[in-house]
């Protein structure tokens, strides 16, 4: 068994792997979005792509994406850990929890602080290697069949091109004192695997020519998932204008329900309830997930005491660090804990999960 970065002359097989795999009743066009995530990434170098070799052969895969997050008031460096994969020949052998433990320390050497990863088989093979789950909130409105569609107001689409400063200025408006959400570079906005998922919204609201806000949302045969929503403060009619197309959308082919992930008590669900008639049931979800990798620059950067090991209790930590209420946290973290900028969310939007 051999653990190392992929080669350039490997990485192809490896956009095949995942293909397989992931999606295996699909083509080219599959093939295509693998190839896409990394060629297509200004952030992509070739040993993110992390490879296990049984009897010369890869029959493993995971990618180390470069992303940095908003972290109480700071930013933390994370390598998110995407399309962990085993060939169906080779499962069983350990090779996903091998290359897990390689990538920690991947990460340690390249200069990450904290390691992130969304999943999708569950959390107790994350939790078993030390990773820390943090719930999540969605919502789910359940459409009344009496509810007629109302008109949308000022909503228009949006362009790449006329639109993105505007769109960058609010989301950095609507997300700089979150804890959780990515920052975002202009180049990222248009990166491929940002086309793929979707990242620049299709939609906006605008009034005389000032773009007030915009929503980005995906329609299944099971309803629309709504996945970012974000408005000046003073846009308030931006997202009742916005929750007028939605559920236009959802008349229109006939969906019963619209659903998604924001965060609690956002606008633009309840300007959704309102257009709706309907009252939204709060849940989450937790497939994010967090571990420390370098303690010294997660500490150093809000503003701790430098400590090259782990807390005692790292769930807590993290449970604690991203506010969720029970989490206790030993004496000589708590102080310091109590120091930090207030935790508002967490939330991460589902538009950049990788």
């Amino acid at each position: 068994m051999d653990i190392r970065a992929v080669r350039e002359d490997e990485i192809e097989e490896t956009f095949e792997l995942q293909r397989m795999v992931f999606r295996p009743d699909e083509g080219a066009g599959a093939l295509e979005r693998y190839r896409t995530y990394v060629r297509d990434d200004p952030g992509y170098r070739m040993d993110q792509s992390r490879v296990l070799l049984a009897d010369g052969r890869i029959v493993a895969h995971l990618r180390v994406w470069d992303r940095a997050i908003r972290v109480r008031g700071s930013v933390l460096r994370a390598g998110g850990i995407g399309s962990v994969l085993t060939h169906p020949d080779h499962r069983g052998r350990g090779y996903a929890r091998a290359l897990m433990r390689n990538a920690e320390a991947y990460m340690l050497e390249a200069g990450y602080d904290v390691g992130l990863l969304f999943t999708i088989i569950g959390t107790p093979f994350y939790r078993a290697l030390g990773w820390t789950p943090i719930p999540l909130p969605t919502f789910v409105i359940e459409l009344e069949s009496e509810a007629g569609a109302r008109p949308s107001t000022h909503v228009t689409a949006l362009d790449v091109d006329r639109d993105l400063d505007a769109v960058m200025a609010i989301y950095e408006r609507c997300t700089g004192c979150l804890t959780g959400p990515e920052t975002r570079p202009r180049d990222y906005w248009r990166a491929g695997p940002s086309r793929i998922r979707g990242v620049f919204p299709e939609w906006g609201v605008a009034v005389d020519s000032e773009l007030l806000g915009y929503a980005t949302f995906d329609a299944s045969a099971d309803g629309i998932w709504v996945k970012e929503g974000c408005a000046e403060t003073s846009g308030d009619g931006a997202l009742t204008g916005m929750a007028q197309f939605i559920f236009g959308c959802a008349r229109r082919y006939g969906l019963e329900r619209i659903e998604g992930s924001l965060p609690a008590g956002h606008g633009l669900v309840s300007a959704l309830e309102a257009v709706c008639g309907s009252d939204a049931s709060w849940g989450c979800h937790d497939e994010m997930m967090l571990k420390g990798i370098n303690w010294r620059t997660i500490r150093e950067k809000l503003n701790g005491e430098p400590r090259d090991g782990p807390p005692e209790d790292e769930g807590a930590f993290w449970r604690a660090l991203y506010g969720q209420g029970a989490a206790e946290t030993d004496a000589s973290e708590s102080g310091w804990m109590a120091s930090l900028p207030k935790c508002e969310g967490p939330f991460y939007w589902w538009s950049d999960i990788f």
